[in-house]
């Protein structure tokens, strides 16, 4: 069977695509940067600081994954761990000025990757791609469409 024989198939495809494009692209450009890594650091530079657990709801990955993500980005000092509420026992994450750097370094980057894939797509097209996917995340979260 090819991918490209079911939906699950196209959007896994798509996934993978548009993964190995951006990485390219990011490295081609001299910057070390995974999709994952670049993901965490754009979720805080428009939402920080964020628990661990809250950025883990917020990408839907598990504790490991963003605890892995977590040590890697803060080893680069590209986060920083900031206490919470004045308690030690509680921390976010907080994004630094090396992090928003980066993040504005590779932003256009990012958005060129992206319309290079909608490229041939007009705006009506894009528009019912957006609700199409969105209406496909909402059912595999349970969450209501409305």
């Amino acid at each position: 069977m090819n991918p490209t024989d079911t939906i699950g198939g196209l959007v896994g495809l798509a996934s993978r695509l548009l993964t190995n494009e951006l990485e390219a692209t990011f490295s081609q450009q001299g910057h070390d940067i995974t999709r994952e890594q670049w993901i965490f650091l754009m979720t805080l530079t428009e939402d920080s600081p964020l628990t661990p657990l809250a950025m883990a709801e917020k990408l839907r990955k598990n504790r490991g994954s963003i605890t892995s993500l977590i040590k890697g980005l803060e080893k680069r000092d590209l986060i920083t761990k900031v206490t919470l509420n004045g308690d030690g026992r509680s921390y976010g994450i907080d994004i630094t000025s090396h992090g928003r750097e980066i993040v504005e370094e590779t932003k256009v980057l990012a958005f060129g990757v992206l319309g290079q894939a909608l490229s041939g797509f007009d705006e009506s097209e894009q528009q019912q791609m957006h609700a199409l996917l969105l209406k496909f995340v909402h059912n595999l979260s349970g969450e209501s469409n409305g």
